[in-house]
């Protein structure tokens, strides 16, 4: 099946500015007032659609390091990070089956880091995201949060499906779901919407009601708790996570043009 091939019209649709203001900036004209804001936006739609038509858009898609980046939430609680290293853990040997290398970045000290193929956000607030995503002009995909931007990819469970399984599993009985904090303000208020009970486990907060059902996806939280028979652990980093996470870092890396960008796991 034959690709249909990208036009500048393409560009500034998805970017939502005038075809001349594409013109610009992929031609780099200096005579033209343009925000920083509105040639970021224009150069990650250029990066995302693999849109080529000159030397200067060519620069912004690079050689394949092998090399994927991650970028974890900021935190202080031992709970949090012991949950952000089983996943660098997990992710680093599940890239090594896949010929890549992990780079961990320190989210205190955002910066430009173009030297990998794409760069992964894990529970970040939409401001970090956007800061990383005006820096670099590699793809960049977000863990754990609900940026809704459609020129990058966000990867989050399915919670409603999780809900729906919950709701039928315990039918009658109230259950809460215990979580650690979550910094993505738009993910957070999803999930409240959503759950009918949620216990947000702090390092100051840490003592949970046995008596009560209670659910978590944080793997360090069923270890935390390992002597609790009440908590129920819906595991989040499967091999299926993993795998449509591979899956996605490819169609962004090739710039495959997927209609959907929020993937559900």
């Amino acid at each position: 099946m034959k690709t249909k091939k990208v036009t500048i019209k393409d560009i500034a649709k998805e970017a939502g500015v005038s075809i001349a203001t594409v013109s610009y900036i992929i031609n780099d004209r200096k005579d033209q007032q343009i925000s920083p804001e509105t040639r970021n936006k224009v150069l990650q739609v250029i990066n995302l659609l693999n849109y080529t038509p000159n030397k200067a858009a060519k620069s912004l898609v690079t050689n394949q390091t092998q090399s994927i980046a991650l970028y974890c939430a900021e935190t202080g609680s031992f709970l949090e990070k012991a949950e952000q290293l089983t996943f660098i853990q997990k992710l680093s040997a599940f890239l090594h089956t896949k010929n890549y290398n992990l780079v961990y970045l320190d989210n205190h000290m955002i910066q430009k880091y173009d030297m990998v193929d794409a760069i992964l956000t894990l529970g970040i607030d939409n401001t970090s995201f956007h800061q990383i995503g005006e820096l670099n002009f590699v793809p960049i995909i977000a863990l754990d949060g609900l940026v809704n931007d459609p020129v990058f990819f966000q990867i989050n469970l399915d919670w409603q499906h999780i809900v729906e399984l919950l709701d039928s599993n315990y039918k009658d009985k109230q259950y809460t779901l215990v979580s650690l904090p979550i910094y993505n303000k738009e993910l957070k208020s999803y999930l409240s919407s959503i759950f009918k009970q949620i216990y947000w486990l702090t390092q100051s907060n840490l003592a949970l009601d046995d008596t009560k059902y209670l659910v978590t996806v944080n793997q360090a939280i069923k270890d935390f708790y390992e002597n609790s028979k009440s908590i129920q652990l819906i595991p989040k980093f499967t091999d299926t996570y993993f795998e449509k996470l591979f899956q996605t870092i490819n169609w962004a890396i090739n710039r495959e043009q997927i209609e959907n960008h929020n993937i559900l796991i």
